[in-house]
């Protein structure tokens, strides 16, 4: 049974019997303690009577003729429940439709996309196996190490070629007869030199010296060494230059009293300046060599080339199958809002069968209540009788006097139609919520495969 009825049945509403029907109205309508009393002088009912007597009988006829009218107000008020409950149950949805129109979209969708994401795929895959195969080759067992952007490392060759500009300037500026402005045009041509030597040194010489091909490494050790010994005679020449700018000026250089051994008389440096020239121009060499070597690009060569075609690849097909999944996913989303409407539309169509119930379960409880008072009132004026019969009579009173009076009427359970009518409706709500969720898990497991099969591409 449904619980709407059984919540109603626990609030039973106290009811008056309709006037006239009470015990002592029925009383005095019918005279009972009278006619118990003159029963009773005739020691009626006899000792071994079972059946009711007169004044009994008549006031189950009085009583019974009103539960006659209660129960046809029952019969019609249940009538009249169970033919709105029907009218307001839920109808059946079909939950196949949106899920076959949905399948037939996907498939188009998936036909669409099929030739696009299979490229995408099979550049991705031809990209990693590209790079599993150079890594087999060149003996490579580590991830590449590249920065994701160059754009820092060439700002920090910039900043070492202007530091290096500044100070060479100064120096040269000192005897320079064209002042800093020639100083300056001279540091910067040999700043400029100087970093793209020790870059062109560490990305063509130091990076090829590791390549597990030998004519390869010994290219690049030639290289690097060509490149080191241009950065070398650079670096004196513009040390040398500085000395020969301080000669033509005519200044002296004050080598001190000491006769100890001096590292740069091996190169004939005279002035600090040439020397301090040259110290600046290593320095920034190495750094610019370091930073060829490994700030622009994985140490070794062409390594960090395929890791970006394999890295691109794989973006490429992520976005490729992101788009075509949210293709993919547009005919289940549809689906699924028309799932949710079918299925709300009958939550809302049973909701409103259960307030029906619930308000048909008031209005018969009422009507039950009135019978309980009818048939309360029939016993306590049969009650009357028998006390009154007692009281009077010298015999002993019949046995059925220690019973209790039957019903005035039998007892209805006017709802079990409606009843029914809401737990089949229920019944009803609970398989369209399997159907609703059994066609989205298969449609969710068609696009599962679908999405595998364009993943795999073209057989």
């Amino acid at each position: 049974m449904d619980g709407g009825q059984a919540k109603a049945a626990n609030v039973r509403p106290v009811a008056k019997p309709p006037q006239g029907l009470s015990a002592s109205a029925l009383d005095k309508r019918l005279g009972l303690k009278k006619r118990a009393r003159e029963d009773a002088a005739r020691n009626l009912p006899r000792q071994d009577a079972d059946d009711l007597s007169a004044a009994e009988l008549a006031v189950l006829d009085v009583v019974g003729a009103e539960r006659t009218r209660l129960d046809q107000a029952r019969h019609e008020a249940r009538a009249d429940a169970e033919r709105r409950l029907r009218t307001l149950a839920p109808a059946p949805q079909d939950f196949n439709g949106p899920a076959l129109d949905a399948r037939l979209a996907l498939k188009q969708a998936a036909g669409r996309l099929a030739h696009d994401w299979g490229a995408a795929a099979e550049r991705a895959a031809q990209a990693r196996a590209d790079l599993d195969a150079f890594k087999r080759a060149h003996e490579v067992r580590r991830q590449a190490v590249y920065p994701q952007s160059t754009l820092l490392q060439t700002g920090l060759l910039f900043c070492a070629a202007v530091f290096e500009a500044l100070f060479s300037a100064a120096l040269f500026a000192e005897d320079d007869a064209r002042g800093l402005l020639g100083g300056a045009i001279t540091a910067i041509g040999l700043s400029g030199a100087n970093v793209t030597l020790g870059f062109l040194a560490g990305f063509l010489g130091l990076r090829y010296l590791q390549h597990v091909k030998l004519p390869i490494k010994a290219a690049g050790a030639f290289a690097f060494a060509a490149l080191t010994l241009l950065a070398l005679m650079l670096n004196l020449f513009a040390a040398d230059w500085r000395d020969q700018l301080a000669a033509l000026a005519g200044r002296q250089v004050d080598l001190g009293s000491d006769a100890g051994f001096h590292l740069w008389s091996l190169l004939q440096l005279d002035s600090p300046q040439a020397i301090i020239l040259l110290m600046l121009g290593a320095g920034v060499w190495v750094f610019a060599a370091l930073k060829g070597y490994s700030g622009f690009d994985d140490p070794y060569p062409d390594y960090g080339k395929m890791d970006r075609a394999a890295h691109d690849a794989a973006d490429a097909l992520s976005d490729v199958r992101d788009e075509g999944r949210r293709a993919l996913e547009e005919p289940l989303n549809a689906a699924r809002a028309a799932l949710a409407a079918r299925l709300e539309k009958m939550r809302a169509e049973f909701q409103a069968m259960s307030k029906a119930f619930d308000a048909a379960a008031l209005k018969m409880e009422e009507l039950d209540a009135k019978a309980r008072a009818l048939d309360q009132a029939a016993a306590d004026a049969i009650h009357l009788y028998r006390l009154e019969n007692t009281g009077f009579r010298t015999a002993p009173a019949p046995a059925y006097f220690g019973s209790p009076p039957p019903a005035a009427g039998p007892a209805l359970d006017a709802l079990t139609g409606a009843a029914a009518l809401i737990d089949d409706a229920r019944t009803r709500l609970a398989d369209a919520q399997v159907q609703s969720a059994a066609a989205l898990e298969g449609l969710l497991a068609e696009l599962e495969e679908a999405t595998r099969k364009l993943d795999a591409g073209p057989a």
